[in-house]
């Protein structure tokens, strides 16, 4: 950091799946997250393995599973779920889920959040049904370069504790999202206090030029620095954006959306759109 000799950690994850197995990629050991979690499980019924992956709740956690790639078969309760790219489940407190491949490949992402306590039904949303809703937001619309729309999956439509969960999607390649740069928490003048929100990105990147290796600049940058400072992120990486202001920029070539998920510090506190603008830039939304 400028002006600073001690170096800033920044918590970046690989967020690549095991096949036919359900892999931890965040957890509470091996970041600072206080309620967020994330797994993926990616299963491909015609390689060696192949199996129906149970995960069990606790007693005090919730979770949403979104399908990444394929086709999903979820069963709650004795109920089964059809869930194709971009749809979400909620399961509340307690509850077994077994998930299946409905089809060559289900690619699923479990963000889930600890310290629940209050219980809610299981609850199905697609994303073809938020699309052109208030739910899905089209935002930067006085910069090209900045136009995305963010799908607000787990928002006020979704009874749950803490979490809340979407998708965005930039409109060009080499576009700019989570502008301007904002915070979330967790404490202190520039921060939210009790209504602070943990927050993970999960990346999905892809260059215009063969072979090329895509990335995007995240902001790291915290509200007492003078100055941004940015850290690369790759394909299938997560990182932790909780500390900071967080914008994201990508190179010319580069397409990238991303899925994110906040977790409320205060239970049952879920507005998302409680934020922190960095100076100066209040109006750029």
């Amino acid at each position: 950091m400028p002006g600073e000799e001690a170096p800033r950690t920044v918590e970046l994850f690989d967020a690549r799946p095991a096949l036919n197995r359900r892999e931890e990629i965040i957890t509470g050991e091996n970041s600072s997250f206080r309620f967020l979690r994330f797994a993926r499980i990616a299963l491909q019924p015609d390689a060696p393995g192949y199996a129906p992956i149970p995960v069990q709740l606790g007693d005090t956690e919730e979770a949403v599973f979104y399908v990444n790639r394929g086709q999903a078969r979820l069963t709650v309760d004795g109920q089964t779920y059809t869930l194709g790219k971009g749809d979400v489940l909620y399961v509340g407190l307690g509850r077994r889920v077994v998930v299946e491949a409905d089809g060559p490949l289900a690619d699923v992402s479990e963000f889930r959040a600890i310290e629940c306590h209050t219980e809610y039904p299981v609850q199905l949303v697609r994303h073809r049904d938020i699309e052109g809703t208030e739910l899905a937001a089209d935002l930067g619309r006085k910069r090209p370069m900045t136009r995305r729309t963010v799908y607000k999956l787990v928002d006020q439509n979704v009874q749950a504790c803490r979490l809340l969960f979407g998708d965005t999607y930039l409109a060009q390649p080499g576009g700019v999202g989570s502008y301007p740069p904002h915070f979330h928490g967790p404490d202190g003048p520039f921060g939210l206090g009790d209504r602070a929100k943990e927050e993970i990105y999960h990346f999905r990147c892809e260059s215009e030029i063969p072979g090329d290796t895509p990335f995007v600049l995240q902001n790291c940058a915290r509200p007492e620095d003078p100055v941004s400072t940015y850290v690369h992120i790759f394909d299938e990486q997560a990182i932790n954006v909780t500390p900071g202001y967080h914008d994201t920029i990508a190179p010319p070539p580069v397409h990238f959306m991303f899925t994110w998920c906040l977790g409320a510090y205060t239970e049952g506190h879920r507005d998302w759109s409680e934020i922190y603008n960095r100076p100066g830039y209040e109006d750029e939304w």
